[in-house]
C-alpha cells in the first residue's frame, strides 16, 4: 500500500471521527452514547497506526537531511482535538490496540523502521540499515523479543531487543496486535497476566458469593462461617509459528515491512491462542473456558435453542456476576438465535441495523462475542454458548513474543523464514462467575 493511499485512508477516518464528534456541539448537544464513545475510540486508534505506518514508510524512502518537518496542521483541531487528547490520556488506563506516538522523536521512528528492515534482510542489509541497527542497539544477527500488550500504555519504548533498547517499529506492533486480537477475541475481554518467566505460577481463588452476614440479637453469638481457599497454578506452554517471505518481497522497498510481516505473524498466533482459550482440555495445554466454566443450561433438544433457555443461560449466573457478563458464540450459533422467530414470523432477537450494533452486537442488553472457535454445530452434548464475566479468565503470558529469522531453511528458494515463539497458559479462576450453555 503507497503513502497516497494511507493518507487517504487517514483522511477518510477523521471525518468519520469528526462526525461522531459533531453530536456533542451541534444542533442535538448530547453526550455520546457507549456505542459512539467505542466507535470514536476504535477511529483515534485506527489514526495513531494510519500515522505510524506512514512514519515508517516516509523514513525508508525520504533522507533524514531532506525530510521537513512534520506537518502538525494534519492532526485533529479544535474540539476534535481536544477530544483527541483527552482519548489518548485515556488509553493509559484502558489501552486500545496500536500505539501512542511520540511526535518528538522523529529519528528513533526513522532509525527503527530502517533497523527493522536491515533484520528482515539479514545479510542482505545496507550500511545504512546496520547504522540504524547500531544506533537503535538492535543485533541484526539475533531475535528480536516483544511485549505487543504492556500492563500500562502501549509505547513502542516498552518493547525491548535482544541488545536492549531497541523500538519495534509502530506498523509492526499495531498489525500483530491487531491481527491477533481479530483471531483471538478472548484477548481483549479476559484478564492478562504477563511475567517475565514461565516459571509455574500458582494462583489462591476463593467463591464467597453464598455466605452472607447474620442479623442476631445483643450479647448473641454469631456463627463463624469459614470461607473456602482454593489454588490454581498457571504454567507456560510454547506456541511457535513459521512465516516465510522471499527475499525480493523484502527488499522491496516500496513496502511496510512491519506491518506485512506484523499482519502475518498476528493472524497465525492469533489462530493458535483462540483454539486454546476457547476449548483447551487444561491437561498438557491451557484450559478453554468452555473447559473451565460451569454447568448453566442444558437444553430440550439436541439439535435445537429457544430464547427461554438463553433466560434459562443468564439466570443461572449469580446476579453479583452479572454486571460484567458477556455471551460468547460461533457465528453460525448466533446468526442461528438471530433468526428466531415467532409464531407470527417476527425475530425474537431485535437488532439496530445501525454500524455501532454491527460493530458490538448484544443479546439481551449483554455484549456478545463471536468466536469461531466455539462450538458451530448444535448437536448433542456440545458446549454452543457461554455467558458469564469473562474478567474471571485469566490469560497468563510468559515472557515476550521472540522472533527469530533465518537464511538458510529456505535457501535455495531465496526466501527468509520468520519463526515466532509465545509462551502463555489460561484458566478460568472462577467457575461459578462462567456459565455454560449444553445440547441435551
Amino acid at each position: 500500500m503507497m503513502i497516497a493511499e494511507l493518507r487517504a485512508q487517514r483522511a477518510q477516518v477523521m471525518d468519520e471521527s469528526a462526525k461522531i464528534l459533531a453530536v456533542t456541539d451541534g444542533p442535538e448537544k448530547r453526550e455520546m452514547t457507549p456505542e459512539e464513545v467505542a466507535k470514536f475510540d476504535e477511529l483515534i486508534a485506527r489514526v495513531d497506526e494510519l500515522d505510524a505506518r506512514i512514519a515508517a514508510m516516509e523514513s525508508e524512502m525520504v533522507p533524514a537531511e531532506l525530510e521537513p518537518a512534520m506537518d502538525m496542521s494534519s492532526r485533529p483541531s479544535g474540539n476534535l482535538r481536544s477530544e483527541y487528547n483527552k482519548r489518548i490520556q485515556t488509553r493509559k488506563v484502558n489501552p486500545a490496540p496500536g500505539f501512542v506516538r511520540d511526535y518528538n522523536d522523529r529519528q528513533s521512528i526513522r532509525d527503527s523502521a530502517m533497523a527493522f528492515r536491515g533484520w528482515c534482510l539479514g545479510k542482505e542489509a545496507t550500511n545504512e540499515q546496520r547504522a540504524a541497527a547500531h544506533r537503535s542497539g538492535l543485533n541484526l544477527d539475533g531475535p528480536i523479543c516483544i511485549n505487543p500488550h504492556p500492563t500500562e500504555e502501549q509505547r513502542a519504548q516498552s518493547t525491548t531487543g535482544s541488545a536492549g533498547g531497541f523500538m519495534v517499529p509502530q506498523g509492526f506492533l499495531a498489525e500483530l496486535e491487531r491481527r491477533r486480537l481479530a483471531f483471538n477475541p478472548l484477548r481483549g475481554v479476559a484478564r492478562v497476566i504477563r511475567t517475565e518467566s514461565g516459571n509455574s505460577m500458582p494462583m489462591p481463588t476463593v467463591d464467597d458469593t453464598s455466605n452472607t452476614g447474620a442479623l442476631v440479637a445483643q450479647n448473641t453469638a454469631t456463627s463463624e462461617t469459614d470461607f473456602t481457599l482454593a489454588q490454581i497454578t498457571f504454567g507456560a506452554y510454547s506456541y511457535k509459528s513459521v512465516v516465510n517471505c522471499s527475499l525480493e518481497l523484502l527488499q522491496d522497498t516500496g513496502l511496510d515491512l512491519g506491518a506485512i510481516v506484523g499482519e502475518l505473524l498476528g493472524e497465525r498466533l492469533g489462530r493458535s491462542e483462540a483454539a486454546a482459550f476457547a476449548t483447551g482440555t487444561g491437561s498438557s495445554q491451557p484450559q478453554g473456558v468452555t473447559v473451565g466454566a460451569s454447568a448453566g443450561k442444558t437444553t430440550a433438544s439436541a439439535t435445537a435453542i429457544t430464547i427461554n433457555e438463553i433466560y434459562d443461560l443468564v439466570n443461572s449466573l449469580d446476579a453479583a456476576y452479572q454486571p460484567q457478563a458477556s455471551f460468547m458464540f460461533h457465528q453460525t450459533v448466533w446468526t442461528y438465535l438471530l433468526k428466531l422467530q415467532d409464531s407470527t414470523g417476527l425475530n425474537l432477537i431485535q437488532r439496530n441495523l445501525g454500524y455501532a450494533e454491527s460493530v458490538a452486537p448484544k443479546l439481551l442488553g449483554y455484549p456478545v462475542i463471536v468466536n469461531n472457535n466455539m462450538n458451530s454445530a448444535i448437536t448433542t452434548g456440545l458446549i454452543t454458548g457461554i455467558f458469564g464475566d469473562m474478567s474471571k479468565f485469566y490469560i497468563r503470558d510468559a515472557g515476550p513474543i521472540v522472533i527469530r529469522r533465518s537464511d538458510d531453511f529456505l535457501f535455495t528458494s531465496n526466501a527468509a523464514s520468520f519463526l515466532a515463539v509465545e509462551r502463555f497458559d489460561s484458566k478460568v479462576v472462577q467457575s461459578a462467575a462462567i456459565k455454560k450453555l449444553t445440547q441435551a
